[in-house]
């Protein structure tokens, strides 16, 4: 299932040229590696410290969308974008491409467009370079490039050990006081982001319609002395801009009524895929939607399989004709079969079609998930070799990797075998720990595969590659932001 609607006009006669900003050009590479040093160090520290849904069908669709969005005014892919399990509204990006967002950014929209309207307005801000045109000091840089990373980390340490509550507080509050935009940035990250926004097919009234209900509800909370959301902090939104939001909006073209169709269809399923994953709905709540919208059913569906109601779940997928080629269809298919421990027909669901979209993150995944439960650690590796190269951040791709091999040293039919996927799993293993900043972990892990190495001709390539993943762990344990 495509996620970009191809960009019509409601009056196709007299199109409304989209006039964007030149593409960033002529950036020095220390800029660019100092920025993916960044980004990476934000990564690490947001698989460290925050509960995130590794679900990868959901993340796929906020990875689709936002790198529609980030290709109209990028060259260079984004970094990473997690998905962060909270239920208040939050958006951050940081230079090098990350951008982050809360579960409760996406449920609080009411459709596709308002989630993509914040991510665009996130794209805008690391396109035009506003954090680095605030270089006053690196100490003010830093704490406006991560001032909602780690506002997302004080928020989540509220149910955990007091001190890093404290720590994560103060940090937060320093941070959040330098990460507010500057007004001329606010004001040129809203324009640019609706061309983006409406670039990429989506409702330009979007952007003007979310961030107005936002601000709503934030002077009804101020005036409750209630939660402020994090976004609202860093991004405040005066009803100056709100009103040249509106205006400007009038001026661009509006997608067709099918591409809103397409784009209500796949936010329908989203949002009820994350209410269940991050237990936000109920057995009740489902059953009651389930009748007008597929994702409910769908949902409903992968609930009752994992509570072993074999029967009632499939009673609930067979209810309606869904198209065998959408992905969730196959991934929820799928999935009745793999909650009943039957992993052979879970891959004879889901093999034909990751063949139809071998580009996808997420059927590689769950497929080679399946693969690894049927104890087939070749296969799962051949579908996660493309998520594994060399420099991947791809933690959940690592942390299967590490199984596959796993098994493979198992089922090793000689000692030479048994010792190659041995260190490529301690290999696997040593990356998985990178990911989430446990770097003596990743350098235990890094020894422990050169022993077993040795100096044998054999393993002189993977000792070659075993020494350069030692100085990549060294060189992040070493960096400071």
């Amino acid at each position: 299932m495509g996620l970009k609607p191809a960009l019509t006009y409601a009056n196709p006669s007299q199109p409304s040229p989209l006039v964007l900003p030149a593409m960033t050009q002529g950036a020095g590479f220390y800029e660019v590696h100092r920025n993916e040093q960044i980004a990476a160090w934000s990564l690490r520290q947001i698989n460290r410290e925050l509960p995130l849904v590794t679900d990868p069908w959901v993340n796929q669709v906020l990875m689709q969308l936002s790198g529609e969005m980030n290709a109209v005014v990028r060259t260079r892919q984004l970094y990473a974008t997690p998905l962060i399990m909270d239920k208040n509204i939050n958006a951050f990006a940081v230079p090098g491409g990350l951008i982050g967002m809360n579960t409760g950014t996406i449920l609080s929209a009411q459709g596709l467009d308002e989630v993509a309207s914040v991510i665009a307005h996130e794209i805008a801000h690391i396109s035009q370079k506003h954090y680095e045109h605030r270089m006053e000091n690196n100490k003010r840089l830093m704490a406006l490039q991560l001032g909602g990373l780690l506002a997302a980390i004080a928020a989540s340490a509220a149910g955990g050990d007091a001190a890093l509550l404290a720590m994560a507080g103060s940090q937060t509050a320093t941070a959040e006081n330098a990460a507010t935009h500057s007004r001329e940035h606010e004001k040129e990250a809203d324009r640019v982001g609706m061309q983006i926004l409406v670039q990429a097919g989506y409702d330009a009234y979007a952007m003007p319609r979310f961030f107005g209900r936002l601000q709503r509800q934030l002077n009804i909370n101020q005036a409750k002395n209630a939660f402020m959301p994090s976004f609202m902090q860093s991004h405040p939104f005066t009803a100056e801009r709100l009103s040249e939001a509106n205006a400007r909006a009038a001026s661009h073209p509006a997608p067709m009524m099918s591409a809103k169709q397409t784009q209500a269809k796949l936010f329908d399923r989203w949002v009820w895929r994350i209410k269940y994953l991050t237990n936000q709905t109920s057995h009740t709540e489902l059953v009651a939607n389930a009748a007008q919208s597929d994702g409910a059913k769908l949902a409903l569906a992968t609930y009752l399989a994992d509570r072993q109601r074999h029967d009632e779940a499939k009673q609930v997928f067979d209810g309606v004709a869904f198209d065998t080629a959408d992905t969730l269809v196959c991934l929820t298919k799928s999935h009745l079969s793999f909650a009943k421990k039957d992993y052979q027909s879970a891959i004879e669901i889901l093999t034909p079609c990751q063949a139809i979209y071998p580009e996808r993150r997420d059927l590689r995944l769950v497929l080679a998930n399946y693969h690894i439960h049927h104890g087939d650690g070749q296969k799962a590796n051949s579908l996660l070799s493309l998520l594994t190269q060399d420099g991947s951040n791809d933690l959940v791709a690592w942390q299967y990797a590490a199984q596959a091999y796993e098994l493979m040293a198992r089922s090793a039919q000689d000692d030479i075998a048994k010792t190659i996927a041995t260190i490529n799993a301690l290999r696997a293993r040593s990356q998985e720990a990178l990911w989430q900043g446990q770097y003596q972990a990743a350098l235990q892990s890094i020894a422990q595969a050169e022993r077993l190495a040795g100096e044998q001709e054999r393993t002189k390539m993977i000792l070659t590659m075993l020494k350069k993943d030692k100085e990549a762990i060294v060189d992040a344990q070493e960096f400071k932001p």
